[in-house]
């Protein structure tokens, strides 16, 4: 159902274990943790730089803070325990976004995307967060945002880059 990204993703190596759910409790177990979380996903999502220039920094200055303070989290999927795919969330007062998907390209068009998808809605208590993609990855999830009657709020042009447009769906980005 999601077609194949043109992101080449690393395989990352786990220091951390294989955890399905990464959450306060889970970064605050050790004072490593926030790093070694950092560098996972930065290795293992970087190539979402292409889309996004200022996704390193997103990680390090809103991803892993917001975790530490609660109102973002991630999923991970696996399969043969290799991680499949993995999905960002923001949970606030203010906003419930499915910040980033991503499936692993040996596992898109397994149904890992579903997966990701059904599961943020259960822990964002809502069946239409907020997300954003950038136009290129449009066709990618056409099908998709058709399948969940998702909603295109807005075209942003040049919100994270020049001559690009991000498009927001279930609603508009802050």
């Amino acid at each position: 159902m999601i077609k194949k990204s043109p992101l080449n993703m690393a395989d990352p190596s786990f220091e951390f274990g294989k955890p399905n759910f990464i959450g306060r409790d889970f970064l605050l177990q050790d004072p490593t943790m926030p790093r070694k979380i950092n560098s996972f996903l930065i290795d293992t999502l970087g190539d979402l730089r292409l889309f996004y220039p200022e996704f390193n920094s997103w990680v390090s200055n809103v991803v892993i803070p917001g975790i530490i303070a609660g109102e973002r989290s991630i999923i991970l999927e696996y399969r043969r325990d290799d991680l499949a795919g993995l999905a960002i969330l923001k949970d606030s007062l203010a906003e419930k976004k499915l910040c980033c998907l991503q499936v692993m390209p040996q596992f898109q068009g397994s149904g890992i995307g579903l997966s990701l998808f059904e599961k943020s809605f259960e822990l964002l208590n809502t069946q239409n967060p907020l997300l954003s993609i950038s136009e290129e990855q449009k066709n990618n999830f056409l099908k998709i945002f058709k399948y969940y009657g998702f909603e295109l709020g807005e075209a942003y042009h040049q919100y994270y880059r020049p001559l690009k447009t991000e498009l927001s769906f279930n609603g508009l980005l802050k």
